[in-house]
């Protein structure tokens, strides 16, 4: 009796399935088991290294979503300072709240700001609303400024992660960002595909079409900020925990550029998950490896330390031009054509 060839969909959900091919399975399954068994290798660094990439992927998520209706905005630095703060303040007495609760928290005011100071795009698109938003950046921070300006050094102290008094170790610590990064990457990946997201998709590709097919553009425009907020709010909430402090230092406008840059524009502009996790991986490899390069050679090259912002800004942009060059589509397309090439292996055709 003969028996299909090739990969068999016999229903809509099957063809609708993230995950197609036993290759797809096989390979998600390991790099997860990577994940999780990384820090028992006994390198140190590791764990807060994947913690600080998760830290920025997960606000890039947000961006890369905002960006994809072309609503563009570097605000997000920003607004993961509002949920760097929400959580610092609320971690604290007289409020004393667990982190299952200070990171929902932070996240819903990071939302509310991004709304509010995304709202001009309703009037305002593409390149021009990189203005307001900057302007937007810097009236947070300086609310930001004005909140903690009685503090000693503007430093807000968070306390550790923990849970009914119980304070996490650096592996638990690990595991809860890792947990929380998955469930945020699986609820963004699957806003994608549903109307929300193909209204926004169209939103971005003509706001006025979108319009007179009954599309309120203040509903999905404010939808897409207040995800985009809540995502950076978690991230900051994140990176709050991870340092256990938060300055206005933290949050600096080059910060919010690079995100975009970055972050969206290299890592893959329209892959929400896979495109924000490879461009954050990249924001933060650079920038330690050029911690790395001058800390090695500066005995040798002082010189190279006055100059370090100077490297960072000229690999980025080189990196930038690069990929925009070989492959406009970023990072996440390099890696579709890379599983392509096992969907169809041994096979040329």
């Amino acid at each position: 009796m003969s028996r299909p060839c090739g990969v068999v969909k016999e229903t809509y959900m099957q063809d609708m399935a993230f995950l197609q091919k036993r290759f797809h399975y096989v390979s998600l399954f390991i790099f997860l088991a990577a994940l999780f068994l990384l820090p028992l290798t006994g390198i140190s660094f590791l764990p807060s290294f994947i913690m600080l990439i998760i830290v920025f992927a997960i606000p890039i998520m947000g961006l890369n979503l905002l960006t994809h209706a072309q609503l563009f905005s570097v605000m997000h630095s920003a607004l993961m300072g509002v949920g760097a703060f929400a959580t610092a303040i609320l971690s604290q007495p007289p409020y004393s709240l667990p982190f299952i609760a200070t990171i929902p928290l932070a996240g819903i005011i990071a939302a509310a700001t991004s709304v509010f100071f995304g709202l001009p795009s309703l009037r305002i698109k593409a390149f021009y609303l990189l203005f307001s938003t900057t302007a937007a950046h810097f009236i947070i921070v300086w609310i930001l400024s004005f909140i903690v300006k009685d503090v000693p050094g503007t430093v807000v102290y968070t306390q550790p992660m923990g849970l009914l008094g119980y304070k996490f170790s650096l592996l638990e610590q690990y595991y809860t960002f890792l947990v929380i990064t998955i469930l945020m990457g699986l609820a963004i990946a699957h806003i994608g595909r549903t109307p929300l997201g193909k209204a926004l998709v169209m939103i971005g590709e003509k706001d006025y079409a979108a319009q007179v097919h009954g599309l309120s553009l203040l509903k999905y425009k404010a939808l897409a900020f207040a995800i985009s907020g809540f995502y950076a709010g978690v991230g900051g909430a994140l990176w709050s925990y991870m340092l256990g402090l938060i300055t206005i230092e933290h949050v600096s406008f080059d910060l919010a550029w690079e995100m975009l840059g970055v972050g969206v524009i290299v890592g893959g502009l329209g892959s929400y998950v896979w495109g924000s996790v490879l461009g954050a991986m990249l924001m933060i490899a650079v920038s330690h490896g050029i911690t790395f390069m001058v800390s090695t050679l500066a005995t040798a090259m002082p010189w190279l330390g006055p100059t370090a912002f100077g490297f960072k800004i000229i690999i980025f942009g080189a990196i930038i031009a690069a990929i925009l060059i070989a492959e406009p589509r970023g990072l996440a397309s390099l890696l579709r054509k890379f599983k392509r090439f096992f969907d169809l292996w041994p096979f040329s055709y």
